[in-house]
């Protein structure tokens, strides 16, 4: 059995992470790093750890005996609204969090992240995450996995036609050079969320980047 910690619990990614994990038999409990309580989070395996991020290191302990580290931190994916310190995600946290869970032994660490993130961008938001994923490429977790999207859209039915008419196009699209995938299609929250817990339980690779057509 597994222990997996969610850090950017806020946004939709990571509601339907959580209930994915929860519904998940390989997971016995999930650690929430939050900085409200909610009763979203009161579940017999779940614990809710009550964070200040400035002083992340007060929070080593929460890391213990946890197998995979979810990092869904970043504006556009977690609620920032009314956050003095919200630039603080894009970087400076989630390397903080990367660096903790790997001191503290976790094997295997997922970090959600825009397609359009590159080191070299002229954007400097998209370079700043390029940089972010390249510091955390240089830990030496067991397992990296870096799930990139367009955007991050609301949960859908998986039997949807609707759905599967839009992926199918967006493929057909993709392979004739038009980059409908890798430019515009955003990801289900549920989906992604599935992708994520898939990729974890079943050892898809010792390091692996997922884009929004392989999602």
């Amino acid at each position: 059995m597994r222990n997996a910690l969610i850090v950017g619990i806020s946004g939709s990614i990571g509601q339907a992470l959580l209930e994915n994990l929860l519904n998940n038999r390989h997971y016995k409990k999930v650690v929430i790093l939050t900085r409200r309580e909610s009763r979203r989070f009161k579940n017999i395996h779940t614990q809710s750890v009550l964070v200040d991020f400035s002083r992340l290191e007060d929070f080593k302990y929460a890391f213990e005996g946890v197998d995979d580290v979810f990092c869904l931190l970043g504006r556009e994916f977690i609620n920032t609204t009314g956050l003095k310190d919200a630039d603080q995600f894009e970087y400076d946290v989630p390397l903080a969090i990367s660096k903790m869970a790997n001191e503290a032994g976790v094997k295997n660490f997922f970090l959600l992240n825009n397609t359009k993130a590159h080191h070299q961008s002229e954007n400097a938001v998209f370079k700043l995450r390029g940089q972010l994923q390249q510091e955390i490429e240089k830990l030496p977790f067991t397992k990296l996995y870096v799930f990139k999207v367009n955007g991050i859209s609301s949960s859908v039915r998986i039997d949807s036609n609707a759905y599967d008419v839009k992926k199918t196009f967006g493929g057909v699209l993709n392979k004739i050079g038009l980059g409908f995938y890798d430019r515009m299609f955003t990801t289900p929250a549920n989906i992604l969320a599935e992708k994520m817990v898939f990729a974890a339980v079943n050892d898809e690779s010792s390091r692996k980047e997922f884009l929004p057509k392989d999602i």
